[in-house]
């Protein structure tokens, strides 16, 4: 029988009772754990530790690495690091140097920020790039392997331990209040029980009015203490912009059927921007503000003047009123830059089909990452781009006068070129961005 499992997470004994296994991740065709030994001029495909270990490791952190995202690379706490880097688990193994993290509805696979196992006779060789897998097969997988382990170790200390630490975390999962709020948690950057229960209580009580999915990507957008309160700073002052729109038209935007359903955010932006134009009839080039704001269903002269409300915040809201428009806490003042921050809004829209609320940030989610690829797309498409400079020598200064040409930031120009192959990565947090 060929194994499907596009994630595989795998342990085997040499001997019943013994505590070193050798471990195995693979990714798709990606094998995490491959390493080559100079000394014995071999490769491969595991490496040897205590799966125990490791098992608890995945345990202790079942809820972070399954909900908490990464909020820039440059900024990662020691916390965050010990949470997520895979060698951070006990017993000094050669654990691959991988991190684990989520991105909402997949979980991803990226090099650590720890120290990689450059030198000395065993090297990890395929550890380089990022890869997703969808969360449900992730925890699929992940329990599978939790189960096989606590039945090879049965009757040891820490058999009887992860047993019981994996029994409550699946006892959480099935509560639907107490994974909730286990969730938020996680969303926050707290491990269990150490948030502040006042601000997880003050943020379960905006999913009347956000949503719970909302309320999570509010946490992910500024996790810690103040997060409530950023969330209620940024209704208020949502209720106080002038800027509205009309977002039905995003409801007629439908998903590409022939993406799988595993395909990277811009991908599916790509499509659904293109979509639009075509509905509207845009012409290739420039989408012009008068027909930005007619999408939009509001003048551009309005949404150009209107206060930057969300200015001094880490994000901004769409949020529907009485009426049947959508009123917007911007953040932005410059036209080019409100021009992105309102086709994101869109790109919300269209991601989340008749939500009547969205938080707009600088996160990591696949929401946000669509929202973005919807914006550079709709306003800056690549097909077009290949028009107004060489992509395959695309020079700073040609970087530019596109930009001018398709009136958007330079960065947009850019990540086009990146999302394509024509310019390389800067960074994994850009890499995962594209993934």
């Amino acid at each position: 029988m060929i194994d499907t499992r596009f994630f595989e997470l795998s342990a085997n004994w040499s001997a019943a009772g013994s505590e070193v296994a050798e471990i195995s991740l693979r990714l798709g065709d990606r094998v995490l754990s491959r390493i080559a030994d100079t000394e014995k001029k071999a490769i491969r495909d595991y490496f040897r530790a205590s799966a125990t270990g490791l098992a608890l490791w995945f345990v202790d952190n079942w809820w972070r690495l399954r909900w908490e995202t990464i909020n820039g690379s440059h900024s990662v706490s020691a916390d965050w690091r010990l949470r997520h880097e895979l060698n951070s688990a006990m017993g000094g193994a050669l654990w691959p140097p991988v991190m684990i993290y989520s991105s909402a509805d997949r979980i991803v696979f990226a090099p650590s920020f720890g120290k990689r196992s450059a030198g000395g006779p065993q090297q990890y060789v395929d550890i380089n790039g990022v890869g997703m897998v969808m969360a449900d097969e992730y925890e699929k997988e992940l329990d599978a392997f939790l189960r096989v382990v606590i039945e090879h170790c049965a009757g040891s200390v820490d058999g009887k331990a992860l047993e019981a630490l994996f029994g409550q975390v699946l006892a959480e999962r099935r509560d639907p209040e107490l994974a909730g709020w286990r969730r938020l948690e996680a969303c926050l950057g707290y491990d269990a029980d150490e948030a502040p229960d006042d601000v997880v209580t003050a943020l379960i009580d905006f999913e009347g009015l956000a949503g719970e999915e909302g309320v999570e990507e509010a946490a992910r957008a500024r996790p810690g203490a103040e997060s409530a309160t950023i969330l209620g700073q940024a209704i208020e002052a949502t209720r106080l912009s002038d800027a509205k729109i009309d977002l039905s038209l995003a409801t007629k935007i439908e998903k590409d059927q022939e993406l799988p359903g595993t395909a990277a955010p811009w991908r599916f932006a790509e499509s659904a921007a293109a979509n639009l134009r075509a509905m509207i009839g845009a012409r290739p080039g420039q989408l012009r503000s008068g027909s930005l704001a007619d999408i939009l269903g509001a003048r551009w002269a309005d949404l150009k003047k209107a206060t930057a409300t969300a200015r001094q915040l880490p994000y901004g809201v769409r949020m529907s009123d009485d009426s049947d428009r959508t009123r917007l806490s911007l953040q932005t003042l410059r036209p080019k830059d409100r021009r992105y921050e309102l086709a994101r809004i869109f790109g919300d829209a269209v991601w989340k089909s008749g939500a009547e609320f969205g938080v707009v940030s600088r996160s990591n989610t696949d929401r946000q990452k669509f929202q973005r690829a919807f914006a550079r797309s709709l306003l800056c498409p690549f097909n077009d781009l290949r028009h107004e400079l060489d992509v395959n020598n695309p020079t700073p200064e040609s970087i530019e006068a596109a930009a001018e040409t398709f009136f958007v930031h330079e960065s947009v120009v850019r990540n086009q070129l990146v999302y394509k192959g024509f310019l390389p990565f800067e960074n994994a947090t850009e890499e995962a961005e594209a993934a």
